[in-house]
């Protein structure tokens, strides 16, 4: 037995030798793959204005002086943009320039000035991926289970008339109770909505979002490394 088991050591040992080289191995190709990743997204612009994914905090700083350093180790800068003040806020990952995020003020019609930052963008970027409007959702909802409730109320209709009796009076006590609801969650989704346009490249997602509660609102623009995002390297 013993000598038996000298013979499988020495197999054992060039089995675990093998494993880690080829650890060690895949490592470096690993590796090798995030270094190239990163030298082609040095030569990737962000979309926002001559900034380069992957640059350092200080390369930032070279070109805009006047941002400051803020919680979490980004840079932030006011600036205007759109004839909107805005707060500019550039985000690191690993100390590489992972995010490039615009808060912009609206002061007039937020749906405006989303269609209007849409169309700037769409010049460069192409149609978007995706859009979204949560109110226009809400109305198409809503006229479904109008159509809906229209739909039950002719069929009850029709019955009473067959069978020579009046319509059934809770039938249309929920129709209109179902109209003043629709006309109220309308009115509400005039004060309280989001908008969203995506955009995708090779390198960058770009994301316009506007939100408006009451009379607080916001749209914001952010361009994001589809590479140096978090966790993503």
């Amino acid at each position: 037995m013993r000598r038996k088991l000298a013979t499988l050591l020495p197999l054992y040992l060039l089995a675990i030798g093998c494993e880690n080289s080829q650890h060690a191995q895949r490592l470096e190709r690993r590796e090798a793959i995030r270094e190239a990743h990163l030298r082609n997204l040095r030569g990737a612009a962000t979309g926002f204005e001559d900034t380069r994914w992957s640059m350092s905090p200080d390369e930032v700083r070279a070109r805009y002086p006047e941002a400051v350093i803020v919680d979490g180790g980004g840079l932030e800068l006011q600036s205007e943009h759109w004839d909107m003040p805005a707060t500019i806020r550039f985000s690191f990952d690993q100390e590489k320039l992972a995010a490039v995020t615009l808060y912009l003020g609206p002061q007039g019609d937020l749906r405006e000035a989303h269609r209007g930052v849409a169309s700037m963008l769409q010049t460069k970027f192409g149609e978007p991926d995706e859009t979204r409007d949560s109110a226009a959702e809400a109305a198409r909802q809503r006229a479904v289970l109008s159509a809906l409730a229209g739909l039950a109320f002719v069929a009850e209709t029709i019955q009473a008339v067959q069978e020579r009796r009046p319509p059934d009076a809770s039938s249309l006590e929920q129709m209109n109770e179902r109209a003043l609801m629709a006309a109220e969650d309308a009115y509400w989704d005039t004060r309280e909505y989001t908008l969203h346009s995506r955009w995708n490249t090779s390198a960058t997602e770009v994301h316009l979002l506007g939100r408006r509660a009451g009379d607080r609102q916001g749209l914001s623009l952010s361009y994001v490394s589809t590479v140096l995002r978090a966790g993503s390297i």
